[in-house]
């Protein structure tokens, strides 16, 4: 056998979570995709939650290391590194929709204390609220009270943009992009009218 027993579940947890989500898998789901036996899994990981926060981790460290990177580039304007941002948000949504939906819905629920994949979900969706309010800050000009609410329009745009028409990258980095551009002159409109 190539793989360790390790490898092989994060494997089959990785597929699974995908096509089930996190709440709808289960680890002998994960044990049978494996081809191993359910108690193989505990041997390595306690829980489905600590299973899922390691994928996950995973998943969202390399992209979030991607944004980082994209929003401190100070050779491009802040609209071009948010059409960077927003290709690369993209490409992973069509790629790990399951993923996504579940950082972007799951992030807010309240209703249970948190396990470690809740925790993991809620950790990635502030990172990715932090860096687009620094990149926002650029776009618009002293309007703090906005900012939030461009940055959660931004992300429901990508998220829901990139679920339904997971094929039309293009189109969907287009629309998205005219959408924030279309934001940014309205606020800045208000600030004039307000001066």
């Amino acid at each position: 056998m190539n793989r360790s027993f390790q490898q092989r579940i994060l494997e089959a947890a990785h597929k699974v979570f995908i096509e089930n989500g996190y709440r709808q898998s289960d680890m002998r789901s994960i044990a049978r995709e494996a081809g191993i036996a359910v108690g193989t899994i505990y041997n390595y990981y306690p829980n489905k939650a600590v299973l899922y926060q390691e994928i996950l981790t995973g998943q969202w460290s390399e992209l979030e290391q991607a944004i980082f990177r994209m929003t401190c580039d100070r050779e491009l304007e802040p609209l071009l590194r948010l059409h960077n941002i927003t290709d690369c948000l993209l490409k992973f949504v069509s790629q790990h929709s399951s993923f996504w939906r579940e950082i972007m819905e799951d992030s807010k629920r309240e209703a249970e204390l948190p396990d470690e994949g809740h925790r993991a979900q809620i950790q990635a969706f502030e990172q990715l609220k932090k860096h687009l309010r620094r990149l926002f800050s650029e776009m618009v000009t002293d309007d703090s009270a906005w900012i939030e609410r461009h940055v959660l329009t931004y992300i429901a745009a990508v998220t829901h943009i990139g679920v339904f028409f997971p094929d039309q990258l293009d189109m969907n980095r287009e629309y998205v992009t005219e959408l924030v551009q279309h934001i940014v002159q309205l606020t800045e409109k208000k600030n004039c009218d307000t001066i």
